[in-house]
């Protein structure tokens, strides 16, 4: 790396001597609403072009003294001409230029609204960008019933969301696990904290989507950006500080379907400004968003034959609150800027759970009572600057912080802070309808010749039966407890851009991460002492019909809810466990505690480095061609600390390993234009995924109910892959454009979970689960778009128009001890949006239909064992009505159809959960200048 070093002053050099003879040139383009990025900026008979960034700007260097004619295009708008007189004093500020609307053909003004406005910055973006880029910005994503940072992307070619409680969470790309892909914010990536996720994938639903100004999908990396992405990445760009006076403030209110007496509630307020002297800007956007919900839930639980020996009904409710808040500043310097920016962004969940499951295995029925409030936060501080250095190189460099943590709140208080159960059981409970195939009294699917229905599950009781609350006896409380904190202590970086000439240009730059990791957990157990008293009784508190009971699963025809025991208030059932805790004895057997070596897989720490080293060479090699290559060099060292329990001595050992490995990532981008409306872009990159952090533990986790011990492994290898892209777009003067694409990717180093069987605690026969390095797996596609308004058609439809978007992939890996071979798992097979929208001045709706095939989530030992998450196709609505110039009303419904979420074993006919939400809407009222 210090050989690397070296090269910068000698990078300097020729700027140090060109310096004196050449000048830059610098401007805003603008329209009369907002800055255009994205804008082409050409100097007529040379080669000499920039595109304008997200604020607008563009830079043009190492102009010779003289007179020059530039030329401005964009989408969208009238070519713009403006002649410039170059001196030799070094720096030429031309202020705004302004663009004005085309023409159409009967020279009447082109009339556009949000959602044509928003096309035209995303295209433009993406047409002008020397890489493979799609775009969205917050025009678009305020026209679109996207609530949160994940959402916001769903609509982009090639990417996808996973879903908790029917909100976005999870951003994939092509189909790949979420893991595999990075989610960055402001070019970092953002550390992750959830309850149960121990993957390097970052939940974005504690991110409010009013915070963000771009979303940039990139599915082939530069040097520039981190190469931890083999799917692409998915860059959160946050508002920075206003260019002129600013205010926006929008509220809303709503209501979700399934909670009849709930209320939701949205607002968001941003200002910005500058000084008079336009040296200081500044902006500030706070939001908060309440929710209240409800979902039915059903889930089968299967033996090794896939027959059903405890079948779980949940109705859940609960009152989500997203609250954010972030500020940015900038002030402007004779030769560059300095920028701070900080956000906070926080999700808390405070869910009522009732589960009755009926074990048919058991010969009873368990009823769990369940209360918890899950709290995410997120917060983050970025302190940079760009620096010009003569009119030929630039310096940016940034140092930053960011904090995501996640712990329970106060539930049933501050000292057991957890995920509450309290459970009563009724036994000797008469199941009707039963097999015995030598698993014990099971349920089988007609899939699997027996009598149950794949979609409507039977609890296999007498249609008269009635649960008995003085007959269900108090079986224990568990207080599950996770915390979760992880810290970018410090993400330092620097880069330095030089001109060569007016066609080649040099960037490097050097990036420095410290991360740490902290995971807590314990299940812990307790039994009422009966040495103190009798067993307590359901009926031994107050009871009421449970939220959510006369309806649930309506749809399914049958009386779930006819046979549901009433329910005793969690509150209660929070302070009867406060009072009575003397009275439990803690069951060291059923628990998982460091103390009795359960619990392993979750409890460790992990301290990690990451620095990295760039060069890349970009080159303008004519007006029709593009040359991008470069080289980055990735060290990573990891440092996990956990426990290993020795049975015999009944103790805990400090377990410790570290792993380092150099991740080498070259690329090479090519751009070729024939004409300036279409694009060829080919791609040919290395990426790399670091494992998941639950796959290094050092420890292991022994659940006795399941019989199967999941231990991690400190020395797996990162998954490496060779990808390459092949693209061709045309974009329309009109606003739109037609792409299609394939894509391959040769992945070496796949983590799987291994299985063997083994011994564990004395006990022989135990199913142990460990990840290990897999054979080369390999994943091929296609992508189409089209994007256009009906012009084409007649120009009376020219407010009408479509967006539509398909991804079809196709993907191969080996599994050992299994014959056969399998999908990649969590990658889904096709992905397509479709969007029919109306947009004029006063009054835009848009329709979008949004689809992701099934995945494979975990691999069985067989075909017909493979756990799936099924198929969603989702399809909301919105629609904006302009009262002024400065105020708006508008409408906006999620999930029109009630789209269910599925799980399914090998076949939809075998169901492992199956979750419905709603419909869910908002109307609201925005004005802003």
């Amino acid at each position: 790396m210090n050989h690397f070093l070296w090269l910068v002053p000698a990078l300097l050099a020729p700027s140090v001597m060109v310096s004196a003879q050449t000048s830059q040139v610098m401007g805003t383009i603008t329209d009369e609403h907002s800055p255009l990025p994205g804008a082409k900026v050409a100097i007529e008979g040379s080669d000499i072009v920039a595109t304008s960034d997200f604020k607008g700007r563009f830079s043009l260097t190492q102009l010779a003294p003289g007179a020059y004619r530039l030329r401005v295009t964009y989408l969208g708008f009238e070519p713009q001409i403006k002649e410039i007189n170059v001196n030799s004093q070094g720096l030429l500020q031309l202020g705004e230029i302004n663009l004005r609307p085309q023409h159409q053909k009967m020279e009447v003004l082109q009339v556009r609204g949000a959602i044509q406005r928003g096309e035209m910055l995303a295209l433009n973006s993406q047409k002008n960008s020397n890489t493979m880029i799609n775009v969205i910005s917050a025009n678009e994503i305020g026209k679109l019933p996207d609530r949160n940072a994940a959402e916001a992307v769903q609509r982009i070619p090639g990417v996808s969301i996973e879903r908790d409680q029917g909100e976005g969470r999870f951003v994939a790309v092509r189909g790949l696990p979420a893991q595999w892909n990075s989610a960055t914010l402001n070019g970092n990536r953002i550390p992750t904290a959830e309850e149960e996720t121990v993957s390097r994938a970052t939940a974005f639903d504690f991110f409010p989507s009013d915070m963000i100004e771009f979303v940039e999908v990139t599915k082939a990396l530069t040097p520039d950006q981190e190469g931890d992405a083999i799917g692409g990445n998915v860059n959160f760009i946050t508002r920075k500080a206003a260019t002129k006076q600013t205010f926006k403030f929008n509220a809303a209110v709503g209501q979700h379907q399934q909670f009849d007496d709930g209320v939701d509630y949205s607002a968001n307020a941003l200002y910005g400004d500058r000084t008079e002297d336009g040296k200081l800007g500044f902006i500030i956007n706070a939001n908060l968003w309440k929710r209240d919900w409800a979902t039915d839930n059903y889930e089968p639980r299967r033996d090794s034959d896939a027959g059903i020996y405890r079948l779980e009904l949940r109705d859940y409710t609960g009152t989500r609150e997203t609250y954010g808040l972030s500020g940015a500043a900038q002030y402007e310097l004779d030769d560059g800027k300095l920028y701070v920016s900080g956000m906070y962004g926080s999700l808390r969940d405070d869910e009522l759970h009732y589960k009755h499951r009926y074990r048919f295995d058991k010969s009873r029925i368990e009823l769990q009572h369940i209360r918890n409030e899950l709290i995410t936060e997120m917060t983050g501080f970025e302190l940079g600057g760009e620096h010009f250095i003569g009119d030929a190189s630039s310096l940016d460099w940034q140092l930053a912080n960011y904090v995501n943590d996640f712990h329970y709140g106060n539930v049933p208080s501050a000292d057991d802070a957890s995920y509450f159960v309290v459970r009563f059981d009724q036994k000797n409970v008469a199941y009707q309808g039963l097999e015995d195939r030598g698993q014990g009294n099971n349920a089988y699917n007609i899939i699997d010749g027996g009598k149950d229905d794949g979609s409507w599950p039977s609890t296999h009781l007498d249609r008269d039966f009635n649960m008995d609350p003085g007959s269900m006896k108090l079986s224990w409380v568990e207080l599950y407890k996770v915390a979760v904190t992880e810290r970018d202590n410090i993400v330092a970086q620097i880069n330095l851009k030089h001109d060569l000439n007016d066609s080649l240009r040099l960037k490097f730059g050097l990036k420095y991460r410290d991360k740490e990791r902290d995971a807590d957990f314990a299940d812990e157990f307790y039994r009422w002492d009966e040495t103190k008293g009798s067993v307590p009784v359901l009926a031994d508190f107050t009871l009421s019909d449970q939220p959510g009971r006369k309806d649930y699963l309506a749809d399914s025809g049958v009386n779930y809810q006819g046979q549901f025991s009433q329910v005793a208030d969690t509150n209660a059932l929070a302070a009867f466990w406060q009072q009575n805790k003397n009275n439990f004895i803690l069951d060291q057997d059923e628990s998982e505690m460091l103390s009795n070596g359960g619990g392993l897989g979750r409890n460790f720490d992990v301290a990690e480095q990451h620095i990295s080293a760039y060069g890349m060479a970009s080159w303008d090699i004519n007006e029709q061609w593009f040359l991008l290559t470069g080289l980055r060099l990735t060290q990573t060292r990891t440092k996990v600390s956990g426990y290993n329990y020795i049975v015999d001595e009944k103790r805990l050992v400090e377990a410790k390993e570290t792993k380092d490995y150099l991740s080498v990532l070259p690329a090479l981008h090519l751009k070729y234009s024939p004409d300036e409306l279409s694009n060829w872009r080919l791609a040919l990159t290395r990426s790399f995924s670091r494992p998941d952090f639950g796959a290094l533990s050092p420890g292991a986790s022994y659940s006795e109910a399941d019989n199967e011990l999941t231990s991690g492994n400190p020395q797996l290898e990162p998954t490496y892959s060779d990808n390459v892209d092949l693209l061709y777009e045309h974009f329309f003067e009109e606003v739109g454009v037609v792409s299609a694409g394939l894509f391959y990717k040769k992945i070496q180093d796949p983590i799987f979970m291994d299985t063997i069987i083994g011994d564990y605690k004395g006990k022989s026969g135990i199913n142990i689960n460990q990840p290990q390095n897999g054979d080369d797996a390999s994943l091929w596609g296609a992508e189409l778009t089209l994007n256009h308004s009906f012009s084409f058609v007649h120009e009376s439809l020219a407010n009408f128009g479509a967006m539509a978007n398909y991804t079809w992939m196709d993907s191969s890996m080996s599994l050992p001890k299994r014959d056969d071979t399998s999908r990649i798992p969590r990658q889904a097979e096709q992905l397509y949006n479709v969007s029919l929208y109306f947009d004029n001045n006063e009054f835009s709706a848009r329709i979008a239909l949004n689809h992701k095939g099934d995945y494979i989530e975990s691999h069985g030992k067989s075909a017909a064992f493979d756990s799936y998450y099924g198929a969603y196709t989702s399809v909301d609505f919105s629609a904006t009505y302009t009262v002024s110039p400065r105020a708006q009303v508008y409408l906006e419904v999620n999930n029109l159809t009630d789209e269910p979420l599925q799980y399914f074993q090998g076949d939809k006919s075998r169901p492992l959960q199956v979750e419905y939400y709603g419909v869910r809407g908002m109307l609201g009222f925005s004005y802003g200048f």
